[in-house]
């Protein structure tokens, strides 16, 4: 009851915190947490240690390379790379987590161990999911962001001029992402529950 009372406070604090620095800390150490929780489970360990290695380096990045402001670039320019390395974060945790079972076995194989127990976790399959609507938002937000911005495109006149105005999704980003990493919270705390940790099972085909 203690862990799932936590686990509820994380993830609104994820939703309603909007302090980047904070969830990103708060990811990794559930995921360091989890690693040695569950330190005789392979499964787990690697899937950790890919996302805990995804997320230390996204926070580094935005941290120390990538300037939210600039002098010598444009609102439009400053926000496609920010835009551009969401999605890129956001496809390589979706393949990490879709390729884990794959790679953990060739990684057992090389060592002629076995690898019978190596599968993939319903929330692990639940993350796949998760991150692919990272990907749609991200899209959206960079194709949002060059439309609203046509003029500095070379586009002129009553188009540029409508368009000029498409900004739902600009102004609803971060509230938007800060929901799926509280959803991503619940879904890496699910790992510690059996019911996380069971394998994926397809649906059978008719």
């Amino acid at each position: 009851m203690f862990k799932f009372a936590v686990i509820i406070i994380g993830v609104c604090y994820a939703i309603f915190s909007k302090n980047h620095q904070h969830v990103y800390i708060m990811m990794d150490v559930s995921l360091l947490l989890i690693m040695l929780m569950n330190r005789h489970n392979i499964n787990v360990v690697h899937l950790c240690a890919a996302l805990l290695a995804v997320y230390l380096g996204e926070m580094l990045v935005f941290e120390y390379f990538i300037d939210t402001t600039s002098d010598t670039l444009s609102a439009m320019w400053v926000n496609a790379i920010i835009f551009s390395v969401h999605l890129l974060v956001d496809v390589l945790l979706f393949f990490l987590v879709v390729f884990r079972a794959p790679v953990t076995r060739c990684l057992l194989a090389a060592r002629e161990q076995p690898y019978d127990h190596i599968f993939i976790y319903n929330a692990e399959f639940a993350l796949s999911s998760l991150f692919v609507v990272f990907m749609a938002v991200d899209l959206l937000a960079l194709g949002e962001n060059f439309i609203r911005h046509l003029d500095e495109l070379g586009f002129s006149g009553e188009s540029a001029r409508f368009f000029s105005g498409w900004n739902w999704l600009y102004h609803q980003y971060e509230n938007i992402k800060f929901v799926l990493l509280g959803m991503t919270f619940l879904l890496i705390w699910m790992m510690t529950y059996p019911i996380g940790q069971d394998e994926y099972q397809k649906a059978p085909l008719n």
